[in-house]
């Protein structure tokens, strides 16, 4: 970052020296940069720095224009000039999320909110920041006026507020519409990072959620916690569900979001054992919470995950590396032996292939997880009704006092049964590119569908990221605009025909090693392999489809996830000699100009 030499011209008379209890809405004016620094499509941070402000700001220049805007990403807050530039489009180096460089409202998640935006002027060949100290302050912009009213109708009901869910109503709002929004979760709190269970589980719960009370109240959302929907007239357009209390309602809607999402897949009973007690699924916050407290006993010595998922291995890391910190000691994560029991040769191999799995096996084991590979579980057994072993195949005996099953989830869908919503043959639910069902004014998001993937023709994918669950509710949210556009007042942005996005996922292993991926691929054998993977574990893996890359995953090679993922979204093709041989041969597929894809 650049710290350059502030010319501040108060609009008020105001000593900034002698009094820095600068009233908020005072505006600020500060020398960036000359003209001729940036060069178009590039971008850079500056620091701000005045008797009454500390911050950094990034400034873009596009077709000769500069644009300013709050420097780091809305979802964890992460330098956004480490990211992409590509036309009218920012892509955040660490997640994935996506803005607009000419409005910088948020275009393509993970995250909700969209970039603060700040004025400049052109003064003698100087780029000066033009902008409010209470707007400086600011991490994120809502588009939600202050004094919104709602109409009666229509009303869109949403059914789970998961990732999904959520974003759906937020984006319905951010953009203009003023009909009643209900959302209907069967969770007690307000919508949180589900994805920070198992990477952060000693997280406050404060911190996991992705809006606070007053956000609702101002957007005016009925959020319907602790409330489950029982039945559904699809002729009728109407929904009964029942309260905490036990009251049975109903609700009439005129369109319908879907949401529902997963459920953490149970041990099979036919394994004797699995209703004993310190047994433990990872899906809500109050399943972290229950964990960590049990996880932090004393008592807890021994501890066994089964499963190879992405939750199984992001709780081993956490339990191995992450225990200790930042609030906890060193000390408790020493005294715990981790193990882990695991169906396949190594863990996460049907994502990354064999040589990356085991690689991240490896690192695992450096810090003390022991793995039993293709092992199959056979009973738990305990003493006075609290597990105390896992029973394998072979005969081994695995000692625990505390159990984590991890091993995939499976969808919730029942409400769903014998309904004229068109299923496919594994249990999602089929939907287009605008997310529309079978069912006219039913819309399904997240991971219960399964839609079209544009950006490589495929006509029906699954993806069960986080992101995947966002973009979808915002493609949902766009859908249901477009229908209303001639009744919504005001504000609403172009929305999007159809869903159009790239697949990016991260997973922490332990607090030194995370892996980003995006793409989409079901062969992760067929892959070309840089770096180090036996002591650096710093990589990147280009995974090929019919001599095309479909994939990538990298560790330590920041931003290549990016920056593929934003190749694969202008849909230009990266060969396997590209990458064969030169690690960042993609690279010529980004010096480009195109119009983004609509």
């Amino acid at each position: 970052m650049d710290t350059v030499k502030s010319i501040l011209t108060a609009i008020t008379s105001s000593d900034h020296e002698n009094n820095p209890s600068v009233p908020s809405n005072e505006q600020i004016r500060y020398r960036l940069c000359q003209i001729d620094e940036l060069q178009n499509g590039q971008m850079k941070e500056f620091e701000i720095k005045t008797p009454v402000i500390n911050t950094s700001v990034l400034l873009i220049k596009q077709d000769n224009k500069f644009h300013a805007y709050a420097s780091k990403c809305c979802h964890y807050k992460v330098p956004l000039a480490k990211g992409v530039l590509i036309n009218n489009r920012l892509r955040c180096f660490a997640h994935g999320a996506c803005f607009r460089v000419d409005t910088g409202d948020i275009e393509d998640h993970p995250g909700h909110g969209n970039l603060p935006k700040y004025n400049v002027e052109i003064v003698d060949n100087h780029v000066i920041l033009v902008a409010r100290k209470q707007d400086l302050e600011k991490s994120e912009r809502s588009k939600i006026p202050d004094e919104f009213e709602v109409e009666a109708k229509p009303v869109v009901a949403i059914i789970g507020a998961g990732a999904g869910g959520f974003t759906c109503a937020d984006m319905l709002r951010q953009n203009g519409f003023r009909g009643r929004i209900v959302l209907f979760t069967r969770e007690g709190t307000l919508p949180y990072d589900r994805v920070q269970l198992s990477k952060q589980p000693l997280k406050k719960p404060q911190d996991l959620l992705l809006r606070d009370h007053p956000y609702f109240k101002k957007a005016k959302i009925d959020l319907m916690l602790d409330t489950s929907v029982t039945n559904i007239n699809w002729t009728l357009k109407n929904l009964t569900y029942q309260t905490l209390g036990k009251q049975m309602k109903s609700e009439q809607y005129d369109y319908l979001v879907l949401a529902t999402g997963l459920r953490s897949r149970k041990l099979p009973a036919n394994i004797p054992g699995g209703d004993l007690r310190n047994i433990f699924y990872l899906r809500t916050m109050e399943d972290a919470n229950n964990l960590v407290n049990k996880v932090k006993s004393p008592e807890t010595k021994n501890i066994v995950i089964i499963g190879d998922s992405f939750v199984a291995l992001e709780m081993c890391g956490w339990l191995t590396t992450g225990l200790g910190g930042p609030d906890g000691k060193q000390e408790d994560a020493d005294k715990k032996n981790v193990s882990v029991v695991m169906l396949l040769k190594a863990p996460l191999i049907r994502v990354f292939g064999e040589k990356i799995a085991c690689a991240v096996q490896k690192v695992h084991e450096k810090n003390g997880a022991k793995f039993y590979s293709e092992a199959t579980v056979t009973e738990l057994t305990g003493e006075h009704s609290v597990v105390k072993f896992v029973q394998l195949a072979t005969g081994e005996s695995v000692p625990c006092d505390l159990v984590i099953v991890a091993i995939g989830s499976e969808t919730c869908t029942e409400l769903l049964q014998d309904s004229p919503i068109e299923m496919t043959p594994d249990d999602f639910i089929k939907v287009n590119d605008r997310l529309e069902t079978s069912v006219d004014h039913v819309l399904a998001v997240g991971d219960i569908t399964k839609y079209p993937l544009r950006i490589f023709n495929l006509d029906e994918v699954n993806c069960q990221h986080w992101q995947m669950a966002c973009t979808t509710g915002h493609q949902a949210a766009d859908t249901i605009l477009r229908h209303y556009l001639g009744q919504i007042k005001g504000g609403c942005r172009s929305s999007k025909n159809d869903l159009y996005t790239t697949p990016f996922f991260w997973t922490t292993q332990n607090s030194q090693t995370t892996i980003r991926y995006t793409g989409y691929t079901r062969d992760a054998e067929n892959v070309v392999i840089h770096g180090d993977l036996e002591n650096e574990f710093k990589f990147v893996a280009y995974y090929i489809v019919d001599g095309y890359v479909r994939a990538v995953a990298q560790s330590k090679y920041d931003p290549i996830a990016c920056e593929v993922a934003e190749v694969f979204y202008h849909k230009r093709n990266i060969r396997k000699e590209d990458i064969e041989h030169d690690v960042y041969g993609y690279r010529k597929y980004l010096d480009f100009k195109t119009k983004k894809p609509e």
